[in-house]
């Protein structure tokens, strides 16, 4: 069964911390890097979220799956838009990106659908 998305939210967060804690010079590149990614340009936020969702069920990070659900749904993404970029990374990612389809990201969008 796969895991609590707000638990997994919980857990990634409170890692980054202490990571930041522990090497202060990495957590702020990544910060700023990530920050940088996401700054809405030629491409709106809500789409930059449904790449960043594909490419985490294609590297089935269960953590990034379930961050990007939640974002794309802030940013106005619909179920049927995120299940449509599911089935582009099910393409590329095969039966191990499904699985996380089926389980990680149905379990975050259930959770986060409003």
């Amino acid at each position: 069964m796969a895991k609590d998305p707000n638990e997994l939210l919980t857990d990634m967060f409170s890692g980054i911390a202490a990571v930041g804690e522990e090497n202060p010079e990495l957590n702020a590149a990544f910060v700023q890097m990530d920050q940088a990614a996401y700054v809405e340009g030629e491409l709106e936020r809500k789409y930059k979220e449904l790449m960043g969702l594909a490419i985490a069920l294609y590297a089935r990070c269960e953590y990034c799956i379930t961050l990007h659900v939640k974002n794309a749904l802030n940013e106005g993404a619909n179920r049927d838009e995120i299940l449509e970029t599911a089935s582009v990374a099910v393409a590329f990612g095969g039966s191990p990106s499904m699985a996380y389809a089926a389980t990680t990201l149905m379990n975050a969008l259930n959770e986060f659908e409003d």
